[in-house]
């Protein structure tokens, strides 16, 4: 397999874990509006959902060394320092919150469902480690943005959607919705926005890494029009 086929197997594994695991959102979102966790725990359809999370989560997760390896000159020290910040953000909220919905969460609805309703508190690690992920997320958002904002890696507008994805999901989490799923499915949707803003950049950036045979150097439409 030559350095070129891995990229664009890496782009089109990127392509297809974004695009599974923004299906997952919207499902999920349906699943848990006006619903209870320990009912909704329970059905089959929920681990189907999780399932689709865990698998989208992790395609986005291994691509994310090949994106910035194909460019690492023009991503430069920010670029590096945001895009680890980002894959220990997804690691968290993307991954492992989706296996726990897959492999814990339906197993504490049935033994005990107390423990899981909207009204008990979460565990304090538990807060505290979502909040590290939320400020990885913001941070690496940002710092990765910077090459796109500034005009070394095209296109400009990943930059803006990077930026504005770190922020809402501080919005998200924090304000909209700081108990979890609520019973309105706009609040819902609208909560999860940060990584589908997220997931909207890396499957742009897939899909060139698949579609473009040479790899090693991004194209800029302007130069290519000189």
């Amino acid at each position: 397999m030559t350095i070129s086929q891995l990229y664009r197997i890496s782009g089109l594994g990127m392509l297809i874990g974004a695009i599974a695991f923004v299906l997952h959102i919207v499902l999920r979102s349906l699943v848990t509006a006006g619903v209870d966790p320990s009912t909704f725990a329970k059905q089959d359809l929920w681990v189907l959902i999780n399932a689709l999370g865990v698998v989208g989560a992790a395609l986005v997760l291994l691509g994310l060394p090949a994106m910035y390896a194909r460019t690492s000159v023009l991503f430069g020290m920010s670029g590096f320092i945001g895009m680890v910040l980002l894959a220990i953000a997804w690691m968290f909220i993307g991954l492992f919150l989706s296996l726990y919905s897959v492999l814990i969460l339906p197993w504490l609805a049935h033994r005990a469902p107390s423990l899981i309703v909207a009204s008990e508190p979460l565990p304090v690690a538990f807060v505290i480690a979502f909040a590290i992920g939320l400020v990885a997320w913001l941070a690496g958002s940002v710092l990765l943005a910077v090459p796109f904002l500034r005009k070394r890696v095209p296109p400009t507008w990943v930059g803006y959607t990077l930026v504005t994805s770190g922020a809402w999901m501080v919005i998200g989490n924090v304000f909209i919705a700081p108990s979890g799923p609520a019973s309105n499915l706009a609040v819902n949707l609208l909560s999860n926005l940060g990584p589908v803003l997220l997931l909207i950049g890396i499957t742009y950036l897939g899909y060139r890494m698949f579609s473009e045979h040479d790899p090693s150097v991004i194209k800029d439409d302007r130069l290519t029009k000189q």
